[in-house]
């Protein structure tokens, strides 16, 4: 049997006044059914006349009953176990309406009712009621047509997968039929979710897709980490089958699940954490209500800083960056944010004292979130002085207009290339962290905090490593064994703003990043979900460590030490090295070299500065036998990787 595409069009234009007399049809035909059953359907004559008398006001009672609790106003092929226990309380609701009215204005010698129609006739009510929507919903989902119908499977026969087949089942436009689920839990295996069974564990997709004649995989697990994304995503391969995956559950909040989720599986699927659970609490106090600055706003970073304060109702924000094309785009993306904050953009330079000066001035921040830095790794190698200048005395800059201007909290936007730096860049970003410790004002809390690779990030690996697969390869990779700390963006921002609300003064904070993924699994993983195999479709290209780059990131030196925070997920470097008068006079004399633009000068400052620094030296240092003397040359015994060559645990020591 197939049903007709649409409605007519008569119907569907008195679809309202359809459904009321449905409804009072079946409330006088329950009605006089119950009188029915109660005489064995042969009604006496006096109460017929009852029935009749009565009727009008039951018909009247129970209908009232079911406009009140919004039976008369839903739609029919949705209906569920909400709507059968709101038509019991309805008709209960109107036996009871109907019962006093008969006590009060139907009684007397000659009028008699029969008690127990009270009783049957809010039963058959429901029964009439939730049965005819039944009916619809069932008609709804009779197939349009016998072709163009894929055979699907879902994996996964929780929440999710279940609400998937529900959608699918009531929906006109979705051409499927779900054949089976599969799921790894033995409880839900070799039962039916709504007729449909769970055959078995997910590992058997590749045998079953012949058998099932399976033309497409949907992965219903948002739940799951990123080692049993990588298993599921591998057993998808293996069945040779197109699938797709159901975002995350947090992703989906505020929002009905739907296939139309549905996406191609990325990255981030495969790295995914258990959601962190954030003090919500702790951050509205840090942000509600609050005037919040945020440099570098335009970045990945800060824009998403951006758009996660507008959550927590800040009284204004003010976006700072010096890149007018991505203030721009900023702007038309943080208008589509339902707030009543005031939103201001500014362009400025963070080295330009006066201006920043002036912002400050201005707009008087209680939260001071600076993102705005140099961040690639190359780039500053090649500009030293640049990325000197911008990342510690730009800081520097940002960071004592904020005390000088009375803010509450300064947050500055470190980075694990900070600890034991080897490029520029990393030493630059922990100058910067003791330039921010250094701060004289009391009445404003400086925290800094470090995390690794955001995915998705401008420049960053990922999106670089998706272009050269989009061009046929070659795709490169530094080193076989070169491993980074990965994190989602809104991730990272989360546990930022966190951070900043839990922090302490002039503290090192640290983000719980979970292991490193080596380079070349990211890139082999990359690769395979384009539908391509490594090596075979898409060469690999080993292109050599470049300037200044660690084969491992480190989030604390072994010296540091961590201990924990009220979050979980937020450390605090214990021991973290803080300024003293010799590196404040250190700083000084960088920051004359910058000035001057003397890069030899500023780079044989840096090791002094931060001593742990393991980067390449360009011209021989002032102590002759303890650097070398020759261009290019590196302090003995720095040219390598750290004695430890690997990442320290995060753990309380």
């Amino acid at each position: 049997m197939r049903r007709p595409q649409t409605l007519p069009m008569w119907i569907q234009r008195h679809r309202a006044w359809l459904a009321a007399v449905v409804n009072v049809v079946a409330i006088a035909g329950s009605y006089a059914l119950a009188f029915l059953l109660r005489f064995d359907l042969r009604l006496p004559e006096p109460f017929g006349r009852t029935l009749l008398h009565t009727l009008p006001f039951a018909v009247l009672f129970h209908y009232g009953a079911l406009h009140a609790f919004k039976l008369t106003r839903g739609w029919w092929r949705y209906v569920g176990l909400r709507d059968v226990l709101a038509a019991l309380k309805a008709a209960t609701a109107g036996s009871v309406a109907l019962a006093a009215w008969v006590l009060l204005f139907y009684s007397g010698p000659e009028r008699t009712f029969p008690r127990s129609v009270l009783l049957l006739h809010p039963l058959l009510v429901v029964a009439t009621i939730i049965g005819v929507r039944v009916l619809v919903r069932l008609w709804r989902q009779l197939p349009q047509s016998p072709t163009e119908r894929k055979r699907l499977v879902i994996l996964g026969a929780g929440d999710t997968g279940e609400a998937l087949l529900r959608e699918i089942l009531q929906s006109q436009k979705l051409a499927y039929d779900v054949v089976a689920f599969l799921d790894d839990d033995p409880a839900k295996q070799k039962v039916y979710i709504h007729g449909v069974p769970v055959l078995g564990p997910i590992a058997a997709l590749p045998e079953l897709v012949g058998k099932l004649q399976v033309d497409e995989v949907i992965v219903a697990t948002p739940s799951a980490s990123g080692a049993q994304m990588r298993t599921i995503t591998e057993i998808c391969r293996q069945a040779e089958r197109p699938f797709k995956v159901m975002p995350a559950t947090w992703e989906l909040l505020g929002g009905r699940i739907s296939l139309h989720a549905a996406r191609e599986v990325n990255i981030e699927d495969l790295l995914r954490r258990p959601r962190v659970q954030l003090d919500v609490a702790a951050i509205g106090r840090f942000l509600t209500g609050k005037r919040v600055l945020v440099t570098g706003a335009a970045g990945s970073i800060g824009s998403e800083i951006c758009r996660q304060v507008l959550r927590f109702g800040p009284t204004e924000l003010t976006c700072v960056d010096h890149n007018e094309n991505g203030l721009f785009f900023l702007e038309r993306d943080l208008r589509q944010i339902e707030s009543s904050a005031t939103i201001r953009y500014r362009l400025a330079d963070i080295n330009d004292r006066v201006r920043i000066d002036a912002l400050f001035s201005e707009h008087r921040p209680q939260v001071v979130f600076h993102a705005a830095a140099h961040k690639h790794v190359p780039v500053v190698e090649h500009n030293p002085l640049e990325g000197l200048r911008n990342n510690v005395f730009g800081s520097e800059t940002v960071a004592r207009a904020a005390g000088q201007f009375g803010a509450e909290a300064f947050v500055l936007i470190s980075t694990d290339k900070a600890v034991r730096p080897r490029s520029v860049m990393g030493a630059s970003k922990r100058i910067a962290e003791m330039v921010v410790q250094s701060m004289p004002f009391e009445e404003t809390r400086y925290t800094a905090v470090r995390f690794g690779n955001v995915l998705g990030s401008a420049g960053s690996v990922v999106p670089i490593l998706k272009e050269q697969i989009r061009k046929g390869g070659p795709v490169t990779v530094t080193h076989p064994e070169m491993r980074r700390f990965f994190m989602t963006i809104p991730e990272a921002v989360e546990l930022v703003l966190q951070a900043g609300a839990v922090a302490a003064r002039d503290q090192v904070l640290l983000l719980d990043m979970g292991e490193p993924v080596r380079i070349l699994d990211l890139a082999r993983d990359l690769i395979r979900l384009s539908g391509l195999e490594p090596e075979r479709d898409i060469p690999i290209v080993f292109t050599g460590i470049r300037p200044g780059e660690k084969l491992v990131e480190e989030l604390v030196l072994d010296e540091e030490g961590v201990e924990r925070t009220v979050h979980p997920k937020i450390l605090v470097a214990r021991h973290a090295r803080r300024p003293n008068e010799a590196f404040l006079e250190h700083l000084e004399a960088l920051r004359r070299a910058v000035h001057v633009h003397d890069e030899e000068a500023a780079l044989q400052l840096v090791p002094r500065l931060v001593p742990e620094y393991t980067g390449r030296l360009r011209r021989a240092s002032v102590s002759p036998g303890t650097e070398a003397d020759t261009e290019g040359a590196s302090r003995p015994g720095l040219e390598q990787e750290p004695p430890s060559g690997k990442v320290v645990p995060l753990r309380a020591r």
